[in-house]
């Protein structure tokens, strides 16, 4: 008998993933996390214009241990590509992200957290956006003479164990491309911050 197979919808989508990806998830720790996170995110003024509190709550509850932009960016600006296949191609690529920070002691993780010198990644995602950009993530992003490493360095030994030039430049490179009409990374300051919040030192660029 042929199976059929229901398309996931988009508010099912962080439910899908999280029970595909991981066995279990401790949600008393997971809602403490969110709440220290909300909490500094309130204070330092992070949290962008129109973004109700409440509600990223309860969006962070369901895609932990992902931020929920890390859903938001792969699912609706990725899987606008033909070639992305959506929850599959999302599962794919968080998968391999997940499999990249298994020794790290991040609380969650973030678009800032996608490690584009890894090959694996790296080749998962620009299969889709065309090789020429192998060269530029280099030149922009991953090499030791690329801007973002430059940043990083500038920013003196106290801040270098961050990465804040390479975490900034990872957040505007997977914000920037869809296979539709939304082109551009199109994100404001606050927006940037949220997505680099750097979870295992509580604090964020300035």
């Amino acid at each position: 008998m042929e199976k059929v197979y229901t398309p996931v919808q988009d508010e099912e989508i962080s439910h899908v993933i999280r029970r595909r990806l991981f066995s279990e998830v401790n949600e008393k720790e997971a809602r403490n996390t969110i709440e220290e996170f909300l909490d500094y995110a309130e204070r330092e003024k992070i949290l962008p214009e129109g973004v109700e509190k409440v509600k990223y709550r309860e969006r962070f509850v369901q895609s932990f241990p992902f931020q929920p932009e890390v859903i938001d960016v792969l699912y609706k600006r990725w899987g606008s590509f033909p070639t992305f296949q959506r929850t599959r191609g999302v599962l794919r690529i968080l998968a391999l992200i997940v499999h990249s920070l298994k020794d790290s002691k991040n609380s969650f993780i973030r678009l800032g957290d996608f490690d584009l010198k890894n090959d694996e990644i790296k080749m998962e995602l620009i299969k889709h956006i065309g090789q020429e950009y192998n060269g530029i993530i280099a030149a922009d992003i991953t090499s030791r003479d690329a801007g973002a490493k430059k940043v990083d360095r500038s920013l003196g030994d106290a801040y270098s164990p961050f990465s804040f030039g390479t975490k900034s430049a990872n957040v505007i490179f997977m914000s920037s491309f869809s296979g539709g009409p939304e082109r551009g990374a199109g994100i404001n300051e606050g927006v940037q911050k949220l997505r680099a919040f750097c979870p295992r030192w509580g604090i964020t660029p300035t």
